[in-house]
């Protein structure tokens, strides 16, 4: 009886503690779960949660998202800590002043680089547009290249916005090479806003340099739109600099617009105006199709003899539009520069632009080609020369090597030349051994004179040792006499003295 009783108590206790276990699972269960399923049974009795549904299911879909961005807009204190660049963008656009001082301090924290280019020329860009001066005066704490770059931007933004005030700032500025090309930026920008108002102002400016750029500014805008216009304009210009030089703008820009319209205005000129136009047309041509430039001038060259101007027009034209294209395509204008003159070095010069072009992005090929070149009017060893001055900066090792096993000749002597002069100054002795090994004599002197004079002020003792270890002629020797620290050799005895 006690034992069945004891039994029936220990499964009441089992069957309880099991039943409590299946509770506490399933109570623990239901609270991880809760955060969705009761708020959505939560917004289904709430009266309140009722309303608020209703009342937004009368909104418009615009009104809704507005109240949908509004739960995420953040206030002026939170741009400024999470966006501080978006922060001092929007204080420069709604006009208010900012210091330079806080600009420069959100710079200081940005290492070179991209970010840090990006801050500066998206704030010079919005300054510029609503405070130019300040922007201006904020650059002045820059490094000089960020500094160019900013000012730039800054001078952009400002004449499109102030064209008058831009034009006068620039010209106001020391006079440089970047300052004149902003007088030519503002005057391009202000012509396409007022041409004539642009022109005006150009016109009347007393400095020859800041006229130049703002009336090629100018012009070739008005080209765009007018050319035979622009182009008589160009013609008055009494100055030969500036009339030239407006010239080539008016004629780039006709180029653009049709080839042979410009063209037959080009020729129709004379002398240095008709040069000038022929070979910025060609030039612009070439930038976008140097085949096409090749054709044109191949067609046109009979139009451009007269006295005193057919050679060197042509050889002109020749070497930039062989440069040009051999930056684009090597292969195809080497195959050009072989259908060349070479009367007035015209094939020369072009062989030499391909030659230093090509080299830069395949040396190896280049020094093929160029072996190949005809040796009359010494076309192979200029663009040899070319090949080995340029291979040298690039990879000197290598490019000693292709000298070293070159033939002897005029054309390895040119390569050596340019080896010599490269490493003189790092390595007098081996750039004295190899002027040694120049074979045209007179060429082998003034090498070795050149590395000589250069090793002797810095080390004089060892350039007279190595001097005097070199095998010289007497003639080499009463060269350097003053260097070796020796007398010429006296000449020997006639027979007549020897029997005396």
């Amino acid at each position: 009886m006690n034992i069945n009783y004891k039994s029936g108590l220990l499964i009441i206790a089992i069957a309880s503690f099991g039943f409590g276990m299946i509770t506490d699972r399933f109570l623990f269960s239901s609270k991880e779960s809760a955060p969705e399923t009761n708020l959505k049974y939560a917004k289904k009795i709430s009266p309140e949660g009722q309303g608020n549904r209703s009342a937004n299911r009368n909104l418009s879909k615009k009104d809704r998202q507005k109240n949908d961005r509004s739960n995420h807009e953040e206030g002026p204190l939170d741009t400024q800590e999470k966006d501080p660049v978006r922060h001092i963008i929007e204080q420069i656009e709604s006009g208010k002043r900012i210091d330079p001082s806080t600009v420069s301090s959100l710079l200081a924290q940005l290492p070179p680089g991209k970010k840090r280019r990006e801050f500066i020329e998206r704030v010079a860009s919005h300054w510029g547009r609503k405070d130019p001066r300040s922007a201006l005066a904020w650059t002045d704490t820059l490094v000089p290249s960020e500094q160019s770059r900013a000012k730039e931007r800054i001078i952009h933004e400002w004449a499109h916005t102030d064209p008058v005030g831009a034009a006068g700032y620039v010209t106001q500025m020391p006079k440089s090479e970047r300052s004149l090309d902003w007088v030519h930026a503002a005057a391009h920008i202000w012509a396409e806003q007022d041409q004539s108002a642009a022109i005006d102002w150009a016109m009347g400016l007393t400095d020859p340099a800041h006229r130049e750029r703002a009336l090629k500014g100018s012009a070739g805008v008005w080209a765009r739109t007018d050319p035979a216009a622009a182009s008589a304009f160009a013609l008055e210009i009494a100055d030969p600099y500036e009339r030239h030089s407006v010239i080539e703008s008016v004629a780039r820009r006709w180029a653009r617009q049709g080839t042979s319209e410009s063209l037959e205005w080009a020729l129709g000129m004379e002398g240095e105006n008709r040069d000038r136009a022929t070979m910025s047309i060609i030039e612009e041509i070439s930038a976008y199709n140097p085949k096409q430039a090749a054709e044109v001038f191949s067609e046109i060259s009979s139009s451009l003899s007269s006295e005193g101007t057919r050679e060197s027009i042509h050889r002109d034209i020749a070497r930039e539009l062989a440069g040009r294209w051999a930056t684009a395509n090597p292969a195809e204008a080497a195959e050009w520069v072989l259908e060349l003159p070479e009367s007035q070095h015209i094939q020369r010069e072009a062989a030499e632009r391909v030659a230093e072009k090509w080299a830069h992005s395949n040396p190896q090929a280049a020094a093929e080609w160029a072996m190949e070149l005809p040796e009359s009017d010494n076309i192979r060893r200029h663009a040899i020369e070319r090949v080995a001055g340029r291979w040298l900066r690039s990879d000197s090792l290598t490019a000693s090597e292709w000298i070293a096993d070159m033939p002897a000749g005029e054309a390895r002597d040119a390569a050596a030349g340019e080896l010599i002069r490269n490493i003189s100054g790092s390595d007098p002795a081996s750039a004295l051994s190899w002027a040694n090994s120049i074979g045209d004599d007179g060429h082998q002197t003034h090498l070795m004179g050149e590395v000589i004079e250069r090793w002797h002020q810095t080390d004089p003792n060892a350039a007279r040792s190595a001097l005097q270890a070199t095998d010289l002629s007497a003639r080499q020797r009463e060269k350097f006499q003053d260097i070796l620290g020796t007398s010429p050799s006296v000449p020997e005895p006639s027979e007549s003295s020897k029997t005396d």
